[in-house]
């Protein structure tokens, strides 16, 4: 383990003396939202006044309603848009993050998932080739199994790529155990989403609160 990061889910002023305070890094959620769009200036200008140069930093991309895999390439547009300039990849170079969250995104039984991956390898291929100075880690949300995120990183071939394990998602929305999930993937993964909850609902609790 490198280091440990506190998320700051959209509360920097709370997070960030517990940071402080205990020498740990910073997830920042404040962008995650795609309708706060029109507050972007703010947000970054928000955090660029609060967080110290020394702490390492790290960012959660938007993710509501977006789709990378979509057939639709509209989506697939908007989702690039909110992934690069509006968002992701513009605030973590400014705010000089080390690394990127984004959602995986496929939703079971809304696609037929070998067509799914296809665009997914796709977009990724298309979207990274020129951004090799951010590593990206795709974390996985409603996934069955660890099957589909292992076919786009395998195939899509790209570095800077990986797998942000959330045991909380793998816990209450997978069909097979953490365990598994974390021997399947093996040193696919490059980043860990921390939480506990019950295996019903995403109850993002603490560890000691849940049945993993």
């Amino acid at each position: 383990m490198k280091e440990l990061v506190l998320c700051d889910d959209d509360n920097l002023e709370f997070v960030l003396p517990l940071c402080e305070k205990y020498g740990l890094g910073i997830e920042i959620q404040g962008f995650y939202k795609p309708q706060l769009i029109d507050k972007h200036d703010e947000i970054l200008n928000k955090y660029k006044n609060i967080l110290p140069k020394n702490i390492s930093k790290y960012l959660h991309a938007p993710f509501a309603d977006l789709c990378l895999g979509s057939s639709s390439y509209k989506i697939v547009e908007a989702t690039k848009f909110y992934f690069d300039y509006a968002y992701a990849y513009k605030v973590a170079k400014e705010l000089n993050c080390k690394r990127i969250t984004v959602h995986n995104g496929y939703v079971p039984g809304t696609s037929y998932i070998p067509n799914w991956n296809k665009r997914a390898i796709a977009f990724w291929q298309e979207y990274l080739k020129d951004k090799k100075d951010v590593a990206f880690d795709m974390e996985n949300v409603l996934e069955w199994n660890a099957d589909s995120v292992i076919e786009i990183i395998d195939k899509s071939s790209i570095k800077n790529l990986g797998v942000n394990l959330d045991i909380g998602h793998a816990n209450c929305n997978s069909k097979e155990s953490v365990l598994k999930w974390i021997k399947k993937l093996g040193d696919k993964i490059t980043y860990v989403h921390l939480h506990n909850n019950h295996g019903k609902t995403d109850e993002h609790l603490g560890l000691t609160n849940g049945n993993i």
